[in-house]
C-alpha cells in the first residue's frame, strides 16, 4: 500500500498544476474528470493490445511445426525454455526486430490510444479553443495514464514506486504531442499532426527499448542510464517550456472554430 501511495504525489502534483494553469479559463463541467477517465481507458486498452500482441509474437516464435507439441506439458516447457534462451542472444537482427515490436506494441499503441481518447473528449464544443487548451488536454490524459500505470507497477516495490514517481515521462510525451498537434492546427498542415503521434511514440520506444535491453543483458546499463538522463532533461525542459508558454501566452492561439467563442460566451 505504501509503495502505491509513493507513486501518486508527482502525478497528482502535475494535475494540480495543470488545473491552476486553467483557473482563469477552466475546463467545462466534468471535462477534467472525463480526461482522467480517458487516460484510464487508454491504459486498459493498451494493456489488452500488448497482451494480444505478446501472444501473437510468442506463437510466431513457436512456429506452426512446434505448435502441435504445445499440448504436451513437457514439450511445451522445453520449447518455451529454448525460446527464452534464444532471446538472451542479442544480434543486430534481433535488436532491430525488438525495436520494431517495441515501437508497434508500446510506443505507438500507447501514444495513439492516449491521442484518440483525448480527442474523444476534446471533440465536445467548448473544451478546446486554443493551442494551450489542446496541449493541456493531452497532458491530463497522459498524467492520468501514468498515475494508474504507476499504481499498478509499483505495487509491492517501494524502490520502483519512487523511481516511477520521479520519472513522469508520459507527461513529457504529451507536451510533444500537444505542441505538434497545435502547430498543425495553426499552420493548417496535417504533417505536424502526424508528428504529434510519431515524435512521442519514437521517444517512448527508445526509452522502453533501453529497458528491455537492460533486462536481457546487464552490459546495457550505461545505455539505459543515458536514456534515463536524456528523458529527465526532456522532462525538465517540458516543464520549463510549458511554464513559459503559460506565463507569456505563447500558445493562446485559437486553433478550432466553434459556434461559440469565449467572447460570445462572456457577452451572452
Amino acid at each position: 500500500m505504501l509503495s502505491v501511495l509513493l507513486a501518486v504525489p508527482v502525478s497528482v502534483g502535475l494535475l494540480i498544476w495543470i488545473l491552476r494553469m486553467k483557473q482563469y479559463n477552466p475546463f467545462p463541467k466534468f471535462t477534467f474528470v472525463k480526461l482522467l477517465i480517458a487516460g484510464a481507458i487508454a491504459l486498459l486498452l493498451s494493456g489488452i493490445i500488448t497482451i494480444i500482441g505478446g501472444i501473437i509474437n510468442l506463437l510466431i516464435q513457436i512456429g506452426p511445426e512446434q505448435l502441435k507439441l504445445m499440448t504436451d506439458a513437457e514439450s511445451a516447457v522445453k520449447i518455451l525454455k529454448e525460446i527464452s534462451e534464444a532471446a538472451k542472444v542479442i544480434t543486430p537482427e534481433r535488436m532491430l526486430m525488438g525495436f520494431i515490436r517495441t515501437f508497434i506494441l508500446i510506443g505507438f499503441v500507447e501514444e495513439f490510444l492516449k491521442f484518440i481518447c483525448a480527442k474523444f473528449v476534446m471533440r465536445k464544443e467548448g473544451v478546446v479553443y486554443t493551442w494551450m487548451d489542446a496541449l493541456l488536454c493531452f497532458a491530463v490524459v497522459a498524467v492520468s495514464f501514468q498515475l494508474f500505470e504507476d499504481m499498478g507497477y509499483s505495487s509491492g516495490s517501494i524502490v520502483l514506486a519512487i523511481f516511477r514517481a520521479l520519472t513522469p515521462f508520459h507527461f513529457t510525451f504529451a507536451v510533444f504531442m500537444g505542441y505538434f498537434y497545435g502547430l498543425g492546427k495553426v499552420k493548417g498542415n496535417g504533417f505536424y499532426t502526424i508528428l504529434a503521434l510519431v515524435v512521442p511514440a519514437l521517444i517512448h520506444t527508445l526509452y522502453d527499448f533501453s529497458i528491455s535491453l537492460l533486462q536481457r543483458d546487464d552490459n546495457f546499463i550505461f545505455l539505459n542510464l543515458g536514456m534515463n538522463a536524456v528523458m529527465l532533461v526532456l522532462t525538465v525542459l517540458a516543464v520549463l517550456k510549458l511554464r513559459k508558454w503559460h506565463r507569456e501566452g505563447t500558445l493562446d492561439i485559437f486553433i478550432l472554430s466553434t459556434e461559440k467563442t469565449p467572447f460570445s460566451i462572456e457577452q451572452g
